[in-house]
């Protein structure tokens, strides 16, 4: 064995490590498929057989760039969603659940000028009610503010309602 040999596999190895952790902090958000966003995903790759953000779509990725039906196709429809005209903005938020239906993942996609700008997402796990750890990167969400009217007559602050046993 040459002299050295040694610390190039050392470096070779923190390399690939590195490499690996870098591209899997980079993957873009994926929904599990439904029977129906995968027939909206086939009705728009057909319609759109040259469009730009196929291959993102095929696979169930979003995508900088990419405007509300790409997202439609490859998401489905919103769980919520939120525009500003004045501002030409429009938030969409995804939220998905795990098996349990406890712990889950929510993605808030930033659209400006219709095409989504950027992203952000937080998870919460939990344990039966209570939660046991929030997401230990501290990602924030940007939440619009909340307005009571649009909730409806039957809309109450806070507190709790009566049990009913």
């Amino acid at each position: 064995m040459r002299p050295g040999s040694g610390l190039r596999t050392s470096i070779l190895g923190w390399v690939i490590l590195a490499s690996f952790f870098a591209a899997c902090a980079n993957v873009p958000p994926r929904r599990d498929d439904t029977p129906e966003i995968l027939v909206i995903r086939e009705d728009y790759l057909r319609s759109h057989p040259n469009g730009p953000f196929n291959p993102e779509i095929a696979r169930g990725e979003i995508a900088v760039g990419m405007g509300y039906t790409d997202v439609l196709a490859a998401w489905g429809m919103p769980d919520a969603r939120v525009a500003d005209p004045d501002m030409e903005e429009e938030q969409w938020t995804y939220v998905l659940h795990s098996d349990n239906g406890v712990d889950w993942v929510r993605y808030d996609f930033l659209f400006a000028n219709r095409l989504v700008a950027e992203w952000e997402s937080s998870r919460n796990v939990g344990s039966g009610f209570a939660t046991i750890r929030d997401d230990p990167r501290g990602v924030s969400l940007r939440v619009p503010p909340s307005n009571a009217s649009s909730l409806g007559d039957d809309a109450r602050k806070g507190g709790a309602g009566a049990m009913n046993r």
